[in-house]
């Protein structure tokens, strides 16, 4: 069978944003329209639209046109969403603290059940305005599912594409699950030893990082090389080009996840490889995006063989574009097999 995957990453990865997170079941799985992700997916469509339209980079210009209308009424939508979900949030929150002692249900339970990130952000509702907490709420939303969504898509691909490193994926695989029930959700403890698919995802980032560009703001007037930048200038940092450098990776092009063997990074520049940014604007989901990645390719890979698509039959058919991250121009083919 040959599917389109990125479509389904997508609607798994933000319904694990929303129950990780937020502990809100978003259910994009099983609905067609969902007004969160269907917002967001129409302001990447008109960010894409105003790049492609330069003039309408202009505010002037671009509010004479319809799609500002449009910008509009899907900014208020998201916000209209999160707005409801703190709402709802507080309510349960509140019906919670009524029923429960010191974090538990019972007095004698010694278990406290971990806070979800909109519950830590409504106990600090005094040091948060409501502005800041819906801001980031939107931002954790939006950035965390879609370039999980992305690299997971990208990642199964690579696969497909390089079966001898599918098969040391699920070589490791197996033998963390050999002692058990093959099928069950893997611990916190099983992705840490899956250092072989860290690697692999690792290196999948470095070729195809979700967000190709960062912009940075010089604050001080600073030299780079024999350029002098001036104060306020923003500069953009090529995170795709920087990735690509034969200065620190041999084959910059071939796909080869042994770059992140350890010896090897340890004697390489560490930002000779910045796939979540870097210094202290970096990304603060890495982690979690780490583990969402390696929890998601070690369970399809466990079930499924992956192989090329004849509707993308080498890498070099994969078409991409970028807007605010890496899209798929003519979507990502794979070819998928159940394991016997």
């Amino acid at each position: 069978m040959e599917l389109e995957i990125s479509q389904f990453f997508e609607l798994a990865s933000i319904d694990t944003i929303g129950r990780t997170a937020l502990g809100e079941e978003f259910n994009s799985q099983n609905k067609e329209n969902h007004d969160f992700r269907n917002s967001y997916a129409r302001l990447a469509e008109i960010f894409a639209y105003r790049l492609s339209n330069p003039w309408f980079l202009s505010s002037s210009l671009f509010s004479l046109s319809s799609k500002k209308h449009e910008q509009r009424n899907s900014q208020h939508l998201m916000h209209e969403y999160v707005n409801d979900l703190i709402q709802k949030k507080k309510v349960e929150l509140n019906e919670k603290d009524k029923s429960t002692i010191n974090g538990c249900r019972d007095e004698g339970c010694s278990y406290q059940k971990p806070k979800y990130l909109i519950e830590i952000l409504l106990a600090n509702e005094h040091q948060v305005t409501h502005k800041e907490m819906k801001d980031e709420l939107i931002t954790i939303i939006s950035a965390g599912h879609e370039t999980t969504a992305k690299e997971n898509s990208l990642i199964i691909f690579m696969l497909a594409h390089h079966q001898d490193v599918q098969q040391n994926v699920y070589q490791e695989t197996n033998s963390i699950f050999s002692d058990g029930d093959f099928n069950r959700s893997p611990t916190y403890e099983d992705l840490q030893k899956m250092e072989y698919l860290e690697r692999v995802i690792k290196e999948t980032m470095r070729l195809y990082p979700a967000i190709p560009f960062v912009h940075r703001q010089v604050q001080n007037e600073m030299m780079i090389g024999k350029y002098l930048i001036p104060a306020d200038t923003i500069i953009t940092i090529p995170i795709y080009c920087l990735h690509l450098n034969p200065k620190y990776y041999k084959d910059p092009d071939q796909f080869n996840p042994d770059n992140f063997l350890p010896d090897v990074c340890r004697s390489r520049h560490p930002f000779a490889y910045i796939p979540f940014s870097g210094g202290t604007r970096n990304c603060i989901g890495m982690k979690y995006a780490m583990l969402q990645m390696k929890t998601a390719i070690s369970t399809l890979v466990r079930s499924y063989r992956f192989s090329p698509s004849k509707k993308c039959p080498t890498p070099k058919d994969l078409k991409l574009s970028c807007t605010i991250a890496l899209e798929f121009s003519n979507g990502c083919y794979v070819k998928i097999e159940p394991r016997s």
